[in-house]
């Protein structure tokens, strides 16, 4: 501790000194005119979010790109996440659909580490929110209209003073102030329906029936054995046998949608506020009613945010940030985790023949089995439902001093932050009795309805103070923006979230601008975290950045083509302590400088036959040497602005991590409880990200064009992997996330095999069970004769997209106006058998599952029954046994993700000035829009799946309608 506070004295003596100086050279100094007009005009845009300080445009060296209020209005979400797809260097992607669920992935600049991937490698940026860290949970649900902008910050001169918060990058999120002025009031309302995306439903009883009569006689060694008779087959198809849609008894085509915000915002001289209520009403698409005993799914929020700005002379200025949400999910009372997804495992799971919804008359008493146990329609209806609450309260104090007493353009500030978040829950619990021919099958029972207690189920408490000193001036054609900076945070969880968190930051930064065309930048972070052991805790990560406004030199000032050219370059140090390890003690791997032990150990005793004793054991060895994954980025940009009309943003990026957490093979197994991590892993990423906006009007037709491309190609250098038998086995050198398996090469045919069921002589033997025609064949890598696990390769793209690119316009012309956005990704791969979800509708009738209809190209030769496919099949035989050659990972499961989405389109009318006076109003506006409604997709064609999320409740897309009104 006593190191910390050495380095932040020595940091602030050494600012005051400079300050000191810069003071002396202004007092020597005459100001010519120009000058002072040259300081008066780079005063005039600050638009570029950044932390400590804002940058104009000229004189930003980061790479850093930006989304406004207006844009993320346009997206009626729930989670404001969802917003944020026409962001370059982020990547966005679209998750479940159901309520209170619907936060999307994200990550930025793709994944530069194997080590924290938090879901695969989304998820592990950092997020603050007007200077003060939040979690994901307290950023997804936010309301876009509380929201000034949300920025993307990318590279060293960006991240460095983040420390051990800016590896992955952070997202830099803005509330909405007050204004100096007249008073206004905005009131804004929408309502609209969602619709799930794609629901792939499984085929009915009929096709059900014909296949599954194949795939017995499969199992029976190709002989004809069918187990459903012709007449069974004639009552599924004439509708007198079960038959039934299972979603279509449980969903709905459509739930409604509803948001509301009213806003105030107003100020004077003096004082200034800004004020947001907001209201959220989501419905899920579940088909029951909400009555005392049951509930479909829902998502309710109010929030309030109250943003107060005080001047208070001369020296004093304070600011007061008050925020409060409440959040409350509700659902049938079939959940894991709160959410439903175990229901659409039944879904997918359930045939449509297996009983009718009722099994009587009256429809009163449900169907069900012991192999079939929760009707679908009784998960919903007959269990009661289930509630949680979750509520925050966000207090942001903060006080800033003009020290111009001491030199002109000094400045400090304090500010503390305290958020508290408490999760709590509510249920009415039931359960149904389950029928057959008017008989239970289970010792399920009807009960009835029983309400429980309150539960609160975990709480966080966090904690944050910030204290900044800084300096802005000029001095001949100088300009000095700098601010040092002291941060401390401690974060406290219990129930579901206990764990502690403490962490110290020393950062700042200096910005130095020369002839109004030269800028410098430095960055730094002395951080400490008590993730590592003492003497181990602070780390120092600098970085350096700098921009030539190249359009500004006598050569190009004049130029009619070239409007602005500015070059940007920066190169830093960043880290994360956020790890992956064994006694995951809350946040990432915590403290594994230190000892912990578990209590399922056996050891043996005894000079006869040894007796099993239990007792402690290491869960892994101790690394007093552990310490943060770090990462030295390196950034050459470029802004351009081309005939005052088309602007171009291009950046190029590396990203070099080091000491990634890994588990370290290469100590024996023989040592006894090998399980040791250590920071050895190292990985390379880098990428291309290019952006433009074109700015038009003909005649009365205004328009904008824009559009964004982000590359960016990720390589495992070193991770300790166990050594594979051949070079092409392993997944060091390979982008993380490439899928590793066998390569298909075909099917297996009649004429592969000998009269007595043998493979012939020359075909390479598999390994993973009996095999007969119609069965997958794969390529024997090194030419062993057998197949094995020594001959799997990379045989898909990771599941983390390469390339990702949105495009769109808009057009006005009267009051009217028309807008779209449009995205989507290459560059990545999908298994077919990644999920359970998947799986299921892939892998047909194997442990008395479902049948889709890609099954329906199924590999076939039944001459007498008029069946041949096998030179037409796009699927293996089918077969109700376990069968692991055809369902292994292999490249014919692994098919391309890549996908475009209309993700927006909104057409507007904003009312002439001459009825929003008549009205009283300053502003008028109606608009209709289509969230999601088309997508282009070989995968979603192929295989009726949705491309960007293949889980359980499926993704939606809205059609809505609102209003905004000011006053």
């Amino acid at each position: 501790m006593y190191k910390i506070y050495k380095i932040k004295a020595t940091l602030l003596c050494s600012a005051f000194a400079l300050f000191t100086t810069q003071l002396k050279a202004q007092k020597k100094e005459n100001l010519p005119a120009k000058v002072k007009a040259q300081q008066i005009d780079s005063l005039k845009v600050i638009n570029i979010p950044n932390r400590f300080f804002n940058d104009s445009e000229d004189r930003s060296t980061a790479a850093i790109s930006t989304i406004r209020t207006a844009a993320l209005y346009k997206t009626p979400s729930t989670s404001v996440s969802n917003s944020l797809y026409a962001l370059p260097g982020l990547n966005t992607q679209q998750t479940s659909g159901e309520p209170g669920f619907e936060d999307a992935n994200l990550n930025i600049r793709g994944n530069g580490t194997y080590g924290y991937t938090n879901g695969g490698g989304y998820n592990t940026e950092t997020i603050y929110v007007d200077g003060f860290e939040v979690n994901a949970t307290y950023f997804n649900y936010m309301s876009a209209s509380e929201i000034e902008s949300i920025s993307v910050l990318k590279d060293a001169a960006a991240l460095a003073t983040f420390g051990m918060k800016g590896a992955n990058g952070v997202l830099w999120v803005t509330t909405k102030r007050g204004h100096e002025g007249k008073s206004t009031i905005t009131f804004k309302a929408r309502t609209g329906l969602d619709n799930a995306i794609d629901i792939n439903k499984p085929l009915g009883s009929y096709d059900f029936a014909n296949l599954y009569n194949i795939a017995k006689s499969n199992d029976n060694g190709n002989v004809w054995s069918p187990t459903y008779s012709p007449a069974q087959l004639n009552a599924y198809k004439d509708g007198t046998g079960t038959n039934v849609d299972w979603f279509a008894k449980t969903l709905k085509d459509n739930a409604p949608y509803t948001d509301a915000n009213l806003i105030l915002s107003g100020g004077d001289k003096t004082s200034k506020y800004n004020v947001v209520f907001g209201y959220v009403d989501k419905q899920g698409l579940y088909n029951v009613s909400n009555t005392d005993s049951t509930a479909n799914e829902s998502y309710g929020r109010y929030n309030l945010r109250a943003n107060l700005d005080f001047d208070l002379g001369n020296i004093f200025a304070a600011r007061i940030d008050l925020n409060g949400r409440i959040e409350k999910r509700i659902s049938p009372n079939y959940t894991s985790g709160f959410s439903t997804n175990k229901l659409w495992t039944d879904l997918y799971n359930y045939p449509s023949n297996i009983y009718p919804v009722y099994d009587d008359a009256n429809n009163i008493n449900l169907s069900g089995t012991g192999l079939y146990p929760n009707n679908p329609v009784g998960s919903i209806t007959k269990l009661g439902y289930q509630s949680n609450t979750t509520r925050f309260l966000q207090g942001n104090f903060g006080l800033r001093e003009k020290l111009d007493f001491i030199t002109k353009g000094l400045y400090a500030d304090e500010s503390f932050s305290y958020n508290s978040y408490d999760l709590s829950s509510y249920s009415k619990t039931r359960d149904y009795a389950r029928y057959i021919g008017g008989s239970t099958t289970t010792t399920n029972q009807n009960t009835n309805l029983k309400p429980t207690s309150n539960a609160g189920l975990g709480q966080q408490d966090w904690r944050q103070l910030l204290v900044t000193v800084g300096y802005k001036g000029f001095f001949g054609k100088s300009e000095l923006n700098s601010a040092i900076n002291y941060q401390q945070s401690a974060y406290t969880g219990e129930g579901t979230f206990g764990y502690k968190v403490n962490y110290q930051n020393i950062s700042g930064r200096v910005n130095y601008a020369y002839n109004n065309k030269y800028i410098a930048e430095f960055g730094f972070s002395e951080y400490g975290s008590d993730a590592f052991a003492p003497g181990n805790r602070f780390h120092f990560y600098p970085s350096i950045s700098g921009a030539w406004i190249v359009s500004k030199e006598d050569f190009l000032k004049n130029s009619i083509a070239i409007t602005q050219l500015k070059l940007r370059a920066s190169v830093g140090k960043s880290a994360t302590d956020k790890a992956d390890g064994p006694g995951t003690y809350g946040s990432g791997a915590k403290y594994l400088y230190q000892q912990f032990y578990g209590y399922t150990g056996v050891y043996y005793t005894g000079n006869g036959t040894p007796a099993g004793n239990g007792g402690l054991y290491p869960l892994f060895i101790a690394n007093p040497n552990y310490g943060p994954e770090e990462s030295m980025k390196y950034n050459v940009g470029a802004d351009l602005m081309l005939f005052k009309k088309l602007n171009v943003t291009l950046d190029a990026y590396l990203d070099k991590r080091t000491g990634i957490l890994t588990q370290d093979n290469s100590i024996p197994g023989s040592f006894g409880n090998y399980t040791y991590f250590d920071n050895i892993g190292k990985m390379t990423n880098k990428g291309l990200e290019v952006s433009a906006t074109y700015n038009g009007k003909l005649k009365e037709v205004g328009y904008q064009l824009f559009g964004s491309l982000s590359f960016n190609k990720n390589k495992i250098d070193f991770q300790s992997e166990i050594p594979t038998a051949f070079p092409y086995n392993a997944s060091t050198g390979r982008p993380f996330g490439s899928i590793i398996g066998l390569v298909s090469d075909g099917f297996y045919q009649i004429e592969d095999f000998n009269p007595d069921g043998s493979l012939k002589a020359g075909l390479p033997t598999p390994l993973f069970g009996a095999i007969q025609p119609g069965d997958l064949k794969y390529k024997d890598l090194d030419k062993n004769g057998k197949v094995d696990a020594l001959d799997v390769t990379q045989i898909g793209k990771p599941y983390l997209p390469t390339t990702n690119f949105s495009f769109g316009g808009t057009v006005d012309f009267k009051g009217f106006d028309l807008s779209a956005l449009f995205q989507g990704v290459t560059g990545n791969s999908i298994n077919l058998l990644g999920n359970s979800y998947t799986r299921a509708q892939n892998i047909a009738f194997v442990n008395n599952t479902n049948v889709y209809a890609n099954a329906e190209g199924s590999w076939a030769y039944y001459p007498a029954q008029g069946i041949d496919t096998r030179a037409t099949a796009t699927y293996p035989r089918l077969t109700t046994s376990a069968n692991n050659n055809n369902y292994t990972t292999s490249s014919f499961w692994i098919k391309d993700g890549d996908f475009l989405r209309l993700r927006n389109v909104e057409v507007g009318y904003n009312f002439s000035k001459y009825v929003v006076t008549n009205l009283r109003l300053q502003k008028l506006r109606l608009f209709v829009n289509a969230i999601n409604p088309v997508t282009w997709s070989k995968l979603k064609n192929d295989y009726n799946l949705d491309p960007e999320y293949t889980s359980g409740y499926p993704t939606i897309k809205s059609y809505t309608i609102g209003l905004i009104a000011t006053f």
